[in-house]
């Protein structure tokens, strides 16, 4: 199951493939979901391991079961507000039923094989290498880049990777390179302790470095923010001398690679003179708090915010927008307050706990022993603050929720210490 499981994330971006399914609007990923659901179901039939299935979710921490059944209500409570329809129940499903039930599952896989958890790891490091390596192609070459992304008077020219919009790779790709943070500085502190393993630990090192080089091409600056505001809280609670040193180091090379290069420093500069790009976030922000105030208790419900743009928006020159562009009034407008208070809630539970036990790596590890293996265990709750600090961030000026391969990412993740 964990290969099935693994799948379901490398697919998380086939949510573009669309078409009509039982006059439904769906897509690839969805399908594949339902396709999973009834795997699993066989699985467990065959196994004789329904009821213990059904005794884990229930065994499972109280807190987060609440928390994340009031985050499914209010996602019910959103179908319905305003009438249901067939586009409000594809998000449901999308955005609520598949990603919380893939919780469930992969907790469950994750709790019967604990090991299976490094085959998701060394699936992010693959995916964000490959990622990362057509980003720099991409940005190089303009091979498989659209001319919309060549650069010109309104875009500059950006990286977008297998994904649609460069923001839409930059959302996918931040936070996942947060999470790998602590291992990757588990794996440059081992480097000269197990020569064995040695050229693993450098290949994965230079995986993380190949999504990094991606994500800086993606000219994503939400990204940008969120993957700096997650090193900079491992540089505080976790890192060690060794680390903190690399982490300056690379840096200060970053910085000067940003300031060198014209199209990255400008990237910066420019919301500064006005630029719309930027200020169209302002303008989103202050669409956001007129839903809120039309419905502050129930909010617009799904697709509320996109179905009144129109009267919402009063600048005629901004593109359309489906959400707000920040994630407590993405939450506040289409969840109404339980769900923007019960998602808080949850990454404010999960941050807390990575970051409670968070303290720079023991002394003397050993690559590749059950010593290091345990070391990545004890940093497995940081990771997952980690990720959700630059999901966090990066939610300020983006939407890092409400698109099927996110949503289905997030819930993953937080299935590891499920």
């Amino acid at each position: 199951m964990i290969y099935l499981l693994l799948l379901t994330f490398v697919l998380a971006p086939t949510y573009v493939i669309k078409f009509n399914f039982l006059h439904l609007p769906a897509n690839l990923l969805m399908v594949w979901v339902f396709l999973f659901w009834i795997v699993f179901l066989f699985y467990l039939i065959l196994k004789k391991q329904l009821l213990l299935f059904l005794t884990a979710v229930k065994n499972s921490n109280k807190t987060i079961l609440i928390l994340v059944g009031l985050f499914f209500l209010s996602g019910v409570i959103s179908l319905f507000v305003g009438g249901v329809d067939r586009q409000k129940l594809g998000q449901f499903i999308v955005l609520f039923l598949q990603p919380i039930s893939l919780f469930f599952i992969a907790g469950y896989i994750f709790k019967q094989n604990p090991k299976s958890k490094n085959f998701l790891l060394s699936t992010f490091y693959f995916l964000l290498a490959l990622a990362g390596l057509y980003a720099i192609l991409q940005y190089f070459t303009l091979l498989g880049l659209p001319p919309a992304w060549w650069g010109n008077s309104v875009e500059p020219k950006r990286a977008l990777s297998f994904f649609v919009h460069p923001n839409f790779y930059a959302l996918w790709a931040a936070p996942l390179l947060a999470f790998l943070i602590p291992d990757v500085g588990l794996k440059i502190k081992n480097l000269a302790v197990n020569r064995k393993l040695l050229i693993v630990n450098c290949l994965k090192a230079l995986a993380w470095l190949l999504g990094a080089i991606g994500l800086l091409l993606s000219l994503s600056r939400s990204g940008w923010l969120g993957l700096v505001a997650a090193v900079v809280v491992y540089l505080i609670v976790a890192a060690d001398k060794k680390i903190r040193k690399i982490i300056f180091a690379s840096a200060i090379i970053a910085a000067a690679i940003v300031v060198y290069y014209p199209n990255l420093r400008y990237r910066i500069l420019l919301p500064f003179y006005g630029e719309k790009s930027a200020s169209s976030r302002v303008e989103l922000w202050g669409d956001g708090l007129k839903a809120v105030k039309e419905s502050p208790i129930l909010g617009l419900g799904l697709t509320g915010f996109a179905n009144q743009y129109g009267v919402l928006n009063t600048d005629p020159t901004l593109d359309t927008h489906n959400f707000p562009h920040n994630i407590f009034l993405n939450f506040w407008v289409e969840t109404g307050l339980l769900g923007l208070i019960s998602f808080l809630y949850i990454i404010g539970l999960y941050i807390y706990r990575g970051l409670r036990g968070a303290s720079p790596p023991a002394r003397g590890g050993v690559a590749g022993t059950a010593g290091v293996v345990g070391e990545f265990d004890r940093l497995l709750p940081l990771s997952i603050s980690l990720f959700l600090i630059a999901l966090l961030f990066q939610g300020l000026v983006d939407n890092p929720y409400f698109k099927n391969d996110l949503a289905l990412v997030f819930w993953i993740i937080l299935s590891l210490t499920l």
